[in-house]
């Protein structure tokens, strides 16, 4: 087994050591509920995609945001799924397993980092997929207090970390995607378009 795998089973087992036996206090909730979150913003309007109760009671989100937005010829989907406290069973699902379940092949894969005025720096991971003749970009990473987390390995340190030190592990998934069949860095820039129009208002309602 090399380091790597070690270093995951090792970070596997202390996650699951602490969610059963670290006390939490109450679930963390969202400083304003998602459905207050703009349909309309900055030229974008939006229209909510429903998930269906199989779905979520996969998911297990405690709150979950998940929206079309359109603006002249641009077209993104945002997901944001909440955990108020992640437990055994309700945690986080990595995109890494979730997009290749859903027939979704990797084309490619980078990590990013960008400054957006009133959010602060996210650093995120940026993925080309394709399934049939469509390709998708999408741009994610997860929020634990103020820090972005790129990777599974990451989520599952500031879990135990955050855990230990604050008694919470309360947690947000956040994803971008847009259509790249044409162009894949015009799909890019459109999701910064976003976010630098969208993720300031995301501070008012995610705990800090």
């Amino acid at each position: 087994m090399n380091k790597r795998l070690l270093i995951a089973a090792a970070l596997l087992l202390i996650a699951g050591l602490v969610l059963h036996f670290v006390p939490f206090h109450q679930v963390v909730p969202l400083k304003r509920p998602f459905a207050e979150f703009p349909l309309q913003h900055n030229g974008w309007t939006g229209r909510d995609q429903l998930f269906t109760d199989v779905v979520l009671d996969k998911l297990k989100v405690t709150e979950y945001l998940s929206r079309e937005y359109l603006r002249g010829g641009q077209r993104l989907s945002l997901y944001v799924g909440y955990y108020g406290a992640q437990r055994e069973g309700a945690q986080i699902h990595s995109p890494k397993h979730c997009l290749p379940g859903g027939g979704w092949q990797k084309l490619s894969e980078r990590t990013g980092t960008t400054q957006i005025a009133g959010y602060g720096p996210v650093k995120f991971v940026e993925a080309l997929y394709q399934k049939g003749e469509s390709r998708e970009s999408f741009v994610y990473w997860y929020r634990m207090k103020n820090a972005s987390i790129t990777s599974d390995y990451g989520l599952k340190w500031y879990m135990i970390l955050n855990s230990l030190r604050y008694q919470r592990n309360d947690a947000a998934f956040i994803r971008l995607s847009a259509p790249a069949s044409g162009d894949a860095i015009g799909a890019f820039q459109t999701i910064e378009s976003f976010m630098r129009d969208f993720l300031p208002l995301m501070n008012s309602f995610l705990p800090d």
